[in-house]
């Protein structure tokens, strides 16, 4: 296996395991999230169940003090020349021993105050049309052009201080005469409330509906920003957008998934880890099972099968598969003359030259020592093998230079291909190794000769 191949594994490990590592933090985080939403979702469930408690108690509060008026509105009507001071005896009596919230009821004639009960205090009020007040007069209008009861605030009041209103019309021989109010404590009514979300554990904010999500007249604005529940309450013909949520905040479950989702990352980045470092150690265990360690190249173990894989595939195709068997003259010598150290360098190199020659389907192989072999695949023709055997040659023969050193390299090169001589891959090389040991044989009477010669 070569460095680029042995690069490709190592990029294809890396992304085996990344991507396991994120299915399995996926996964998880799925899982961890559908635990997590159902969690919140009985988290909000139960704040939905408090919510019904407190708007059932934010109603009852408005009924029970508006729900008075009725008796009151049936009385005037009924006794239609009824005095102011009867009219508050009449009051005295039905909210007398009660504990309300009301802070005055007032009677209108057509948009003007003629009575309020109680009349102390409230002396301002008299005789004031509401129809000038711009607090209060789409109010006013709304209930004589309609007909309908309708409550509204908090709004100022003309005798001071804030207060929730509840306006019914007021008939006299089914004729619009004008209005019966009730003016509740603003400032009591929404201590109620307070006191009664304190009691379920919850966090209220109440926005009249015009005013949603701006402008809250109770309450905290950055509920809404807490995710807060937003839910519709209604009081009489009036709706509230009412912003909940619990207590404590949301944060109790977050926390806790945060650490797990943390603790998840941590474990599918050691599985990443494990998995690389197993497809590493299996890719470095098969490189040295099927490749030579000093060259690089592939050994005689990956041989036999390399060559099963190609002549199946030849013998269908019809191809020579040409076998290369080389081996450098004089190795030896260099290892006498200049050491281990420069033949390891000798045989990096001349496995580098046996690697770029330029031929399609192409594997170069070290066998042990000094001895190399090159399998083509794919060619038709001897003549083509013949032409790949001169640019091998050509590139193999060189010079070796390493500081002082300048060595000769010339390898002797025997050629046997597939089928013409043989089947098997021993057949073959036996036959490649015979034609190399007769080129060696020639290749050493040449220097024997060539010595002789020098010493003459």
């Amino acid at each position: 296996m070569n460095f680029k191949t042995n690069r490709q594994y190592l990029i294809f490990s890396l992304v085996i395991s990344v991507t396991t590592s994120l299915v399995i933090a996926l996964v998880l985080f799925f899982a961890m999230n559908s635990v997590d939403n159902q969690n919140k979702q009985k988290e909000r469930l139960e704040i939905l169940q408090k919510f019904l408690q407190f708007q059932s108690s934010a109603e009852a509060l408005i009924n029970e003090n508006t729900s008075l008026l009725k008796g009151y509105m049936t009385y005037i009507e009924i006794n239609s020349n009824i005095s102011e001071e009867e009219a508050n005896i009449y009051l005295e009596r039905l909210i007398s021993n009660r504990r309300t919230l009301i802070r005055n009821i007032g009677i209108i004639e057509d948009t003007r105050i003629i009575w309020n009960y109680p009349k102390e205090g409230n002396e301002k009020a008299i005789g004031v049309d509401l129809t000038t007040v711009p607090s209060q007069r789409s109010d006013i209008l709304k209930v004589k052009n309609t007909l309908n009861p309708l409550f509204v605030g908090p709004v100022e009041l003309v005798q001071g201080g804030t207060g929730f209103i509840a306006r019914f019309p007021l008939m006299k021989k089914e004729q619009y005469w004008g209005q019966i109010s009730i003016v509740l404590d603003g400032d009591k009514y929404l201590a109620q409330l307070e006191k009664e979300a304190e009691e379920l554990e919850l966090n209220i904010a109440i926005f009249n509906e015009e005013h949603f999500p701006l402008m809250p007249f109770y309450g905290d604005i950055e509920i809404l920003d807490r995710n807060g529940l937003v839910l519709d309450l209604e009081i009489l013909n009036k709706n509230w957008k009412i912003a909940v949520e619990p207590y404590d905040g949301w944060e109790k479950s977050s926390i806790q998934f945060k650490g797990l989702k943390v603790i998840t990352i941590l474990f599918s980045l050691i599985i990443g880890y494990l998995l690389f470092t197993l497809m590493n150690t299996k890719n470095k265990l098969n490189h040295q099972v099927m490749n030579d360690y000093l060259t690089g190249l592939h050994n005689r173990n990956y041989l036999e099968y390399y060559y099963q894989v190609l002549s199946k595939k030849e013998e269908i195709n019809n191809d020579l598969i040409g076998v290369f068997l080389l081996d450098i003259n004089h190795f030896k010598k260099i290892n006498d003359n200049y050491g281990h150290k420069i033949g390891d360098m000798v045989l990096i190199e001349f496995a580098n030259r046996l690697q770029s020659v330029v031929v399609r389907e192409k594997k170069a192989f070290r066998l042990g020592g000094d001895e190399f072999l090159v399998i083509v695949s794919g060619q038709k023709d001897l003549k083509d093998m013949k032409y790949i055997e001169q640019k091998i040659r050509a590139e193999v023969v060189f010079r070796f230079i390493y500081e002082d050193i300048d060595i000769e390299i010339k390898p002797s090169l025997g050629f046997a291909a597939y089928p013409d001589n043989g089947q098997t891959i021993d057949e073959i090389m036996h036959i490649a190794d015979s034609r190399m040991y007769e080129e060696k044989r020639i290749t050493k009477k040449q220097y024997t000769e060539e010595e002789y010669d020098e010493e003459d």
